[in-house]
């Protein structure tokens, strides 16, 4: 990996990591629904330009548009504003990784080994033991609440394996221009006070919109999309395992979220189980470029 891309590939990790941080300040400030419903609402006006149907794909584009945005975002977003701390949601919406290994299984028929196995075990097994700890989460509803969200995730994820010839950023364009009126809508029936919330938060709240929107959207996302189409997922993998743990060490060391001897346990079983899987993952893809390019 060239210096230039490395440099990105820490910056992306960087922002992610951070945005764990400024999602638990945005929904602190606002309603959660329509803070996410504002952040796809900057991504839809921003990447207009790539806002072109796939041809002969649309249904599938507007089912990732609204499992990775609108329920995905909605309801981790939700999740966040139901509990104090941002540290444990960066460990429980990791629930995606085994969840999508699961789905792949079901829907793909794609084959599982042991060691991917023991990684979901693990990362079960982690997020169980937060479940247990009153003070990572206040209520079990912002835990079940991320731990849905995250599948949605998956679900989009799936769904777009079977996608074909989208530029990256078409798709970003797409599942920010079907979130974001969802979204509102959601908001407008079960939230109050939006315009006055928006009026009143000044620009701490115009920068938490905008860095989970420029920042963590389309910079985080298309960075990693650019490097993912230049580098094998091995070479990626350290990189789209850290965001998350560095979530959690921002949410501690700026939050000042507390350290439980459940929440320490159960972050580094979650942590350890999703890295087992991607690194799993990873080699697996590598082993059918190689098989592919000696056929």
């Amino acid at each position: 990996m060239t210096l230039p891309h490395f440099g990105l590939a820490v910056v992306v990790t960087v922002l992610w990591g951070f945005n764990v941080v400024v999602t638990k300040w945005g929904v602190d400030m606002m309603p959660p629904v329509f803070f996410a419903g504002m952040r796809f609402f900057i991504v839809a006006i921003l990447l207009l330009p790539f806002l072109k149907p796939v041809k002969g794909q649309m249904w599938r584009v507007v089912g990732i548009g609204l499992s990775s945005g609108a329920l995905h975002f909605g309801l981790i977003l939700v999740g966040y504003s139901l509990t104090a701390h941002a540290a444990p949601v960066a460990v429980a919406i990791q629930f995606n990784i085994p969840f999508m290994v699961l789905l792949a299984v079901i829907f793909l028929g794609e084959k599982v080994g042991p060691w991917r196995i023991a990684g979901m075990a693990i990362a079960f097994g982690g997020i169980m033991l937060l479940g247990f700890d009153p003070v990572a989460f206040d209520t079990p509803v912002a835990l079940v609440l991320c731990c849905v969200g995250s599948c949605f995730f998956a679900v989009s994820v799936i769904l777009m394996r079977g996608l074909k010839g989208a530029h990256p950023m078409q798709i970003q364009a797409w599942i920010a221009a079907v979130s974001f009126p969802a979204l509102f809508a959601v908001s407008w029936l079960t939230e109050s006070g939006q315009i006055e919330t928006l009026s009143h938060v000044g620009w701490e709240g115009a920068a938490t919109i905008a860095y989970t929107g420029i920042g963590a959207s389309i910079i985080g996302h298309g960075g990693m999309f650019f490097l993912l189409q230049r580098y094998a997922v091995t070479t990626m993998v350290p990189f789209m395992i850290a965001p998350p743990m560095l979530g959690m060490f921002f949410s501690i060391w700026i939050n000042g979220d507390p350290v439980t001897t459940k929440l320490a346990i159960g972050g580094l079983m979650t942590f350890s189980g999703v890295a087992i899987i991607q690194i799993r993952e990873a080699l697996k893809a590598r082993a059918a470029r190689t098989t592919g390019s000696t056929a």
